[in-house]
């Protein structure tokens, strides 16, 4: 099963990349093989997930980070995202399918439209696991650290062109505690997990975009 989230980030990192020694022991060879086999197997049995998280949003020009909250909820492969502002405005809501990615911004009153499945154009935060913790040594540089019980992913895209510079997972007994994401134009976003639920109940509906009529419809690729 493909699992997409959303992800994202730290605000005690700098903009460059952290050296090793700071996020812990190193975790190689067998030991980190195991650790991901251990963690694929887990994740393997999840149908559904249900996730609330704290984002905070650096970007260079802004002295102070962009804070929100947020939800999302998975089923199979279609996942719902929504992001409330610190006034209790959604400000985000998007919804992704293995067909497409709908960006539902309501303070704009405009939704973007992305064609998936003729495009490839997945946006590369979305992409953290797919196909299972395992699968990501095909995409991603993978290091491995422990510290005072935690273990951190350190991913870095193989793909030179991409924006993203890299991606930490912070796991505690294989469950996700922060998400963070530094990008090469110096934007970092933190994503620290107040909930997380595998295999709740979710209904279908419940993964539906619902746009009012009259929201400007943009596709901003071709």
């Amino acid at each position: 099963m493909r699992v997409w989230l959303v992800l994202v980030f730290t605000w005690l990192i700098s903009l460059g990349m952290v050296a090793a020694e700071d996020l812990g022991r190193p975790v190689t060879d067998d030991a980190k093989t195991a650790f991901l086999t251990t963690w694929g197997t887990r994740w393997r049995g999840m149908r559904t997930l249900y996730m609330a998280f704290h984002q905070e949003k650096h970007l260079r020009m802004l002295r102070q980070p962009l804070r929100a909250q947020g939800e999302l909820w998975l089923r199979g492969e279609t996942l719902l995202y929504v992001l409330t502002n610190t006034k209790g405005e959604r400000e985000l809501a998007v919804r992704l399918d293995p067909q497409q990615l709908r960006a539902y911004y309501p303070l704009l009153h405009t939704v973007e439209e992305i064609d998936i499945q003729s495009t490839g154009a997945l946006p590369q935060s979305l992409r953290v696991w797919q196909d299972g913790p395992e699968a990501l040594t095909r995409e991603y540089t993978v290091d491995l650290f422990e510290a005072a019980g935690l273990h951190t992913l350190r991913l870095v895209p193989r793909e030179a062109h991409l924006p993203l510079q890299e991606m930490r997972l912070i796991l505690q007994d294989f469950q996700p505690q922060e998400v963070v994401q530094i990008d090469k134009n110096g934007t970092r976003l933190r994503l620290a997990i107040t909930a997380f639920t595998i295999n709740p109940d979710l209904r279908e509906t419940q993964l539906e975009l619902h746009i009012p009529p009259g929201t400007r419809v943009t596709r901003p690729l071709p």
